[in-house]
């Protein structure tokens, strides 16, 4: 059975004494490790989780996110992570779609004192667990690990013997076209099918020491590294906040020889005055996937370390789908994502379900036991993307070549990529037209050196209103990610129009040009 707790225990049985966990000052064993999630696990048992449950979390990079995550799958709960970018709205408005049973917030997040008296009154809310505060009314998480009965030991070994690989793991927030935010959901299944492809395809071994800075409740930080890290029997040196500076003083320090990014991570490490003083000889495999990256990042990440990656990944495929080795030669091309591996199915289509010629541009398919369980609550979202005989649509454009290798070429939906995050138009749209003074508005990404793409907006205000772009900014901080604030506002007395009545986006963008 493929299951993260078996992965776990598998672990730290072969490497116990192995670091699993490298944090600030801690140290932290695989051995400790699951030692850890075991008593958590003892705990949400006596909290009354039951299997199906949501365990949500608001909390950045830190060992206690781990310990949550490993200790959901021991119970065969569903971890829910909420980006600590979120707004406290858009937590709340996602924790109502998927109704955690138990939410765990980390006290120094900007956010968290906003959400806190909201939280509070969610009915559906059964046990509110504070992390780096004591909060009044809310359990404290270090009170999680105290000595447990022998009764919690067996009721655990009874809940292990319910556990499946079909259960669902975790849950990740995606969007899709009309803006509406869905909770992804990934089987264990999924999850170490993707991940064991992973790591045999890039040659992740014990020994391996991997920068684990990208965001946990995204894809890329808790299968990618989190479980690529246990499943080699690796070690991750966590980062609660990326920082350029930062990641390099750890990877020269902590000897790293795994360092995945997106692209807009590597550009603002290679432009630092003092790149030559750190000592990045360590790095074995060097991974650039999770957004457009241009020829030359492209050709200087594949001088840092001795394997160097260009991939190509979604949430609900679970983590990364093709590689491409960039010193492979001259007979692969620089701008590929490389080849789908044995395991699973990759195709290019013309939109209908039939399959294109190589070379021609079509929607990316796939379908294998790394294709999400679906959309969680949404049978017809689901359906929408996942046909009935497997293959599931990415929303992707591309074209595979007479090598099978993928060229992505664009999206079929509007989702941009700024900084590593999926941005929504429709979402953006969907909050600046709550606005009392807006008539109407429109909202896309646009081309920026460093972030890749940038969100812009056009707004029609209403007659007799006296908006500013400072107010605007105003509002959207107030209840977007701030990676979701558009950076370039304008006021329009229209906007242009195609002939159906929807607005020309793409006379916009080319005016941004």
């Amino acid at each position: 059975m493929r299951h993260l707790s078996l992965a776990l225990h598998e672990t730290a049985s072969r490497y116990p004494d192995t670091e699993a966990i490298v944090f600030e000052d801690e140290r932290i064993t695989w051995s400790e490790l699951e030692c850890q999630v075991e008593l958590l696990a003892g705990a949400f048992l006596t909290l009354g989780v039951r299997k199906g449950d949501r365990i949500g979390i608001f909390c950045s990079n830190r060992p206690e996110y781990v310990y949550t995550y490993l200790a959901a799958a021991r119970v065969g709960a569903i971890l829910t992570g909420f980006n600590i970018r979120y707004t406290a709205r858009e937590v709340i408005e996602l924790a109502d779609q998927v109704e955690p049973v138990v939410m765990i917030v980390l006290g120094d997040i900007k956010a968290a004192k906003r959400l806190k008296p909201i939280i509070e009154t969610r009915s559906y809310v059964k046990h509110l667990i504070s992390l780096g505060q004591k909060w009044e009314g809310w359990l404290d998480f270090d009170q999680m690990f105290e000595k447990q009965e022998e009764d919690i030991e067996r009721a655990l070994a009874k809940r292990a013997d319910t556990l499946s690989e079909e259960d669902g793991a975790l849950m990740v927030f995606t969007g899709g076209v009309d803006g509406t935010i869905r909770g992804a959901l990934l089987s264990h299944k999924n999850i170490v099918a993707t991940i064991s492809v992973q790591n045999r395809s890039l040659g992740w071994r014990p020994g391996d020491r991997i920068i684990q800075h990208l965001p946990m409740n995204h894809v890329s930080g808790a299968t990618l590294i989190t479980v690529g890290g246990m499943l080699a029997g690796a070690t991750l040196i966590m980062l609660d906040r990326f920082h350029p500076e930062r990641v390099l003083e750890l990877v020269e320090r902590e000897r790293v020889t795994i360092l995945g990014q997106v692209p807009t991570m590597w550009i603002m490490e290679l432009l630092l005055p003092n790149l030559k003083d750190f000592d990045l000889s360590s790095i074995r495999v060097s991974i650039v996937s999770g957004g457009y990256a241009p020829d030359e990042l492209l050709r200087r990440i594949a001088g840092i370390g001795s394997h160097p990656v260009h991939a190509y990944g979604l949430t609900e495929a679970s983590g990364m789908v093709t590689y491409n080795r960039l010193n492979g030669g001259d007979d692969l091309p620089l701008r590929s994502t490389g080849m789908c591996p044995a395991e699973f199915e990759l195709r290019i289509s013309n939109g209908s379900g039939q399959p294109v010629k190589p070379g021609v541009d079509g929607e990316i398919e796939l379908r294998g036991d790394c294709v999400m369980s679906g959309y969680y609550r949404q049978p017809d979202a689901t359906a929408a993307v996942i046909a009935e005989d497997g293959w599931m649509r990415t929303g992707d454009v591309g074209n595979v070549d007479e090598n099978g290798n993928l060229t992505i070429t664009g999206r079929s939906k509007e989702m941009y990529i700024s900084g590593g995050y999926n941005v929504y138009p429709a979402e953006v749209e969907s909050y600046l037209h709550q606005h009392p003074d807006i008539e109407q508005c429109v909202s896309l990404g646009v081309p920026e050196p460093i972030y890749g793409e940038i969100g812009a907006a056009w707004i029609v205000p209403k007659n007799g209103s006296d908006l500013s772009v400072n107010e605007i900014r105003r509002y959207c901080k107030r209840g977007l990610a701030r990676y979701k604030n558009p950076r370039h506002i304008e006021f329009r007395d229209q906007l242009p129009m195609n002939g159906d009545g929807t607005v020309d986006k793409k006379v916009l963008a080319g005016q941004m040009i």
